[in-house]
């Protein structure tokens, strides 16, 4: 009796536990949607840094910091999704409207200061 008492137990917290499990399962379609979307995300905003890093500006300004333009741009690869997304903010405010008003200047220290968060944070992420 106590032997068919302890199956019968340990029977019903196995089958309640699957129980409470599928209550919190996402389905792989769900999945599978929010990983497209992170992805498109990502790749939206690789493609407006790397656009950014791409100008002759940026060029000019990573040279006068002694760093190799080609070697910046590849290293945006590397970044995370939060640091890639902060840039790629910050990038989208260099096209911002003219009549709003950011002068050339501004747009060269907006470009050097991306150049300078990528090798930062490219440093920090080999250390």
């Amino acid at each position: 009796m106590r032997t068919q008492l302890a199956v019968l137990s340990v029977a019903m917290a196995l089958c309640s536990g699957r129980a409470i499990c599928n209550d919190h399962v996402v389905s792989a379609e769900v999945t599978a949607a929010r990983l497209a979307e992170a992805s498109s995300a990502r790749d939206a905003d690789l493609a407006a840094v790397q656009e950014i890093l791409s100008s002759s500006e940026a060029a000019a300004a990573a040279e006068a910091l002694g760093a190799d333009p080609r070697q910046v741009r590849s290293a945006a690869v590397s970044l995370g999704d939060a640091e890639l997304r902060d840039l790629a903010v910050r990038a989208a405010a260099l096209h911002a409207d003219p009549a709003a008003g950011l002068s050339r200047d501004v747009d060269q220290l907006l470009v050097i200061f991306l150049i300078v968060a990528i090798v930062i944070l490219v440093l920090r992420a080999i250390d």
